[in-house]
């Protein structure tokens, strides 16, 4: 990972070395880059043919070892610097067990975006501190029943402090959830669990931030749970997480 300090009172990640080497490793330093690391093709994929890759192959052949190894490259890639690039690597490592050639085919074009962006830098900027207060700022999103396999829904969340992004989450579900409302809802209970882990970090340093922490959720039934304006039977079974992301933002 590089590091360069700014003059604007902070300093810029990238990891375009690491990327350059991934490129050069699977034979890619010459692709075409593409827009966007996942694009429609890939539903089409979950619809077709679920070949699976084979477990040993010649040099420079896709195998399972060889899959492992470039998703294990991009979840680092993915976590340290690119978070435009975790839901499409979350759904390449949906089943590194058994992965297709449907998921070799996503993993690759990823590293392609990769190529087209290796240039783009996450910025880490600071401020004086005096007399402020730092404004924490949650986002949560869900891409509601989008695995085709076991309709479970992605949970994406991003948390900011002073406009300056510090973690981001994506990742499946764990159970299967039963409307959209309820999607957006477990999707707002992580990313409330992230603000405050952020919360208790900020008091132990005795670093003072405006309370409430401020969640932004883009689903109006979600909003309105969340508000107390709407409540029906069919949203008892996530009352606990109503009340979590009600007490801590």
């Amino acid at each position: 990972m590089r590091i360069e300090y700014s003059d604007e009172n902070g300093y810029d990640l990238d990891q375009e070395v690491t990327i350059d080497e991934l490129l050069q490793t699977y034979g890619l330093e010459k692709a075409h880059a593409v827009r966007v690391p996942i694009g429609e093709d890939w539903n089409e994929a979950q619809d077709g043919s679920t070949e699976l890759l084979p477990t040993n192959g010649g040099e420079g052949a896709a195998t399972v070892k060889t899959f492992k190894s470039l998703v294990g490259s991009l979840l680092w890639i993915a976590r340290c610097t690119r978070p435009d690039i975790a839901f499409a690597v979350q759904k390449a490592t949906r089943r590194t067990h058994a992965p297709a050639v449907a998921d070799w085919k996503l993993a690759k074009r990823v590293l392609r975006y990769l190529a087209g962006t290796k240039s783009l830098k996450l910025r880490m900027k600071g401020n004086d501190g005096v007399g402020r207060t730092l404004d924490v700022v949650g986002y949560s999103d869900a891409d509601y029943a989008a695995d085709r396999a076991d309709r479970k829904s992605t949970t994406g969340g991003l948390v900011t402090v002073d406009g300056t992004v510090i973690s981001w989450i994506c990742k499946k579900q764990g159970g299967v959830s039963l409307s959209t409302m309820e999607a957006e809802y477990t999707a707002a209970s992580v990313v409330a669990q992230e603000l405050h882990g952020v919360r208790e970090f900020l008091g132990e340093m005795k670093v003072p931030l405006k309370v409430p922490m401020k969640l932004c959720v883009d689903n109006q039934a979600a909003l309105k749970q969340l508000g107390g304006e709407q409540s029906s039977g069919r949203a008892k079974h996530i009352d606990v997480r109503i009340k979590f992301v009600g007490d801590h933002v």
